[in-house]
């Protein structure tokens, strides 16, 4: 999604909607993020088989590869920051009641309030994520703020990799395994035919 903001200046509104929601969730796996509906997984999982099948191209994959590789470092590094974390978890706290107020996460309050966070915490860390994209698109102050918001979600998706035993190496080495189980959780929760 960071990427079709970057290049087209819009995403899939319903997928935003969710990896804002996911910043909220209970729950540490990936289905706990997505309000245990399997079917809110189908595109990432789509979207990782796609990748390390080869069905993409190198220079559409590379962003996204790049976008989770230096996420999870960030993730790493996070963990041995306590005062970060407590910052982002009281900005969560507080963020949460402006979604339960307004009922809606794409709300502009909830969205630029995420993107403050995010700014505010995780922007002034190392590695950098460095969103490359037509100027016109990232210049525009709403759409930064998505972006902002989805690289704070996926930094939680990060978290969530780390607890099931995920890591930098793994995404790098590991993708054939990485597509088996993509492959057989779509064929799971998807069935054989869906893509």
């Amino acid at each position: 999604m960071v990427q079709s903001i970057a290049r087209q200046g819009r995403c899939d509104e319903r997928a935003l909607a969710d990896a804002i929601t996911a910043l909220f969730a209970e729950g540490g796996d990936a289905l706990a993020l997505y309000g245990g509906q399997p079917a809110r997984l189908h595109r990432g999982v789509v979207w990782i088989e796609r990748i390390f099948s080869g069905s993409v191209e190198l220079q559409e994959a590379r962003p996204m590869l790049t976008y989770a590789a230096n996420l999870i470092a960030l993730e790493k590094r996070l963990r041995h920051r306590p005062e970060t974390l407590r910052t982002l978890a009281e900005g969560l706290d507080r963020i949460h009641k402006q979604l339960r107020y307004f009922g809606d996460p794409l709300h502009d309050n909830v969205i630029a309030a995420i993107a403050t966070l995010y700014g505010e915490t995780i922007s002034r860390m190392k590695p950098r994520v460095v969103v490359r994209g037509r100027r016109e698109y990232l210049q525009q102050p709403g759409n930064t703020q998505r972006v902002r918001a989805l690289l704070l979600s996926g930094l939680r998706g990060a978290h969530c990799w780390h607890k099931a035993g995920g890591s930098h190496l793994r995404l790098l080495l590991g993708r054939g395994a990485l597509l088996r189980e993509a492959r057989a959780l779509r064929r799971e929760q998807f069935g054989s035919g869906a893509s």
